[in-house]
């Protein structure tokens, strides 16, 4: 089970010390010329992500691995990657990245591909039942195989006792070995974050019914 970090009193910090352990940072991926209030919440957002994880560091220790979903090269060609994928949290990764942390080979480039194409074939409105069932058994697949991937590839590379900070959707079904612990980060704008997103998803769906029932 995930642990938020505010559930870790000081005096008990100590017994969470020993044994792998991941720090696990929620990610929205925006597209540009979103509002300025969606733009400072999501600045507020990152802000308090960095706190909240140097807290977790100066507690537990430095995290010597980052892991970000889709990112399929290590280094500056991963770091690369990051920035045009999610630009927001680029800089509190290039600054983990400067000061120990190693920005990991996360995903299998093909599986992130094929899982990308099966959910454009779903989003088009297939007609034929056969070929949506096709489209939906490829994507679950495929969205399994990523999963299994990213755990897989934190087993191998977290050493006993190392730490590392993972970077992916809040709707993930990675499935993490048990010996490894969970610090799942979730600071206070988080909520405020989500409640936004809602909205504009709302207001998204209404403006395309209200097109749809003009057309």
């Amino acid at each position: 089970m995930s642990t938020p970090i505010t559930n870790i009193p000081k005096p008990e910090a100590k017994r969470f010390k020993d044994g792998r352990k991941v720090f696990l940072v929620p990610i929205y991926i925006i597209p540009p010329g979103i509002s300025d209030e969606g733009d400072a919440i999501l600045e507020r957002y990152w802000t308090e992500v960095r706190d909240h994880l140097n807290n977790l560091e100066s507690t537990l220790g430095k995290a010597s691995h980052i892991f970000h979903e889709a990112i399929f090269d290590a280094g500056d060609v991963g770091m690369k990657a990051v920035e045009i994928l999610n630009l927001k949290a680029y800089p509190l990764i290039q600054e983990m990245s400067k000061s120990g942390g190693k920005l990991e080979a996360t995903e299998d480039k093909m599986a992130v591909h094929e899982s990308s194409d099966w959910q454009r074939c779903l989003s088009v409105g297939l007609l034929s039942e056969k070929v949506s069932s096709a489209a939906l058994n490829g994507y679950q697949d495929s969205t399994t195989r990523r999963y299994e991937y990213i755990s897989n590839r934190i087993d191998t590379i977290l050493k006993p006792d190392g730490i590392a900070v993972l970077f992916i959707r809040e709707d993930h079904r990675v499935q993490f070995p048990t010996d490894i612990q969970i610090f799942y980060i979730a600071p206070p704008s988080l909520e405020s974050l989500k409640q936004w997103l809602d909205d504009q998803f709302r207001k998204s769906s209404d403006s395309d019914a209200a097109s749809g029932e003009t057309s």
